[in-house]
């Protein structure tokens, strides 16, 4: 088993409904990910006889953040994957030169899928990973893409890209899934 996962992971980006529905391989242009998975809280509530009585409150929605390095708005069939504005204002150019505008109120639904492995042939994030390879994978399911956000604070264009989405879907199907392998036994193809 790997000590520590570091410096590379693989990200796939699924559009599942709309007009992006191509899956976009960005691992390339990404620097960082920070997984701010959904609190399972409680809160104590206090009785009259001086206890205090258990609250569950309901686990929260699960933002997934990266930012990397956009060199175009992306193309929405996703063959030169190059940035995420596209996806964000649900774009329809499929070729260049790319245009897309804040005028359409369309929000479409993504799967967000984030694999880190030692497993040399694995290109993307949905990909099978082979028996005595180690992997760890986060998938994602029904997000809604929140964010893209450009700056230019460290003298390059950098991306901040959030997906969100909750904890499980209205027929209270999981929406999270996490998995992984020791090199024991391979990871199927999601």
């Amino acid at each position: 088993m790997s000590e520590a996962w570091s410096e590379t992971a693989l990200i796939t980006v699924v559009g599942t409904t709309g007009t992006i529905t191509a899956a976009m391989n960005i691992a390339a242009l990404t620097d960082t990910i920070d997984i701010d998975q959904g609190d399972r809280d409680i809160e104590g509530v206090p009785s009259l006889s001086g206890g205090r009585l258990v609250k569950k409150i309901p686990e929260g929605d699960t933002t997934i953040t990266f930012e990397g390095y956009p060199i175009g708005i992306g193309d929405s069939d996703s063959t030169a994957p190059d940035g995420l504005m596209q996806h964000f204002f649900n774009g329809t150019d499929t070729t260049a030169p790319f245009s897309v505008t804040s005028g359409t109120i369309a929000r479409n639904l993504y799967s967000v899928y984030i694999l880190w492995t030692d497993d040399t042939a694995a290109t993307i994030g949905t990909t099978s990973i082979a028996s005595g390879k180690n992997a760890l994978r986060y998938k994602f399911a029904n997000c809604y893409m929140t964010s893209c956000k450009a700056s230019m604070t460290d003298g390059i264009v950098k991306g901040t890209f959030k997906f969100k989405c909750p904890p499980r879907n209205q027929a209270n199907t999981a929406n999270i899934t996490v998995e992984s392998t020791d090199g024991t036994a391979s990871m199927n193809t999601l």
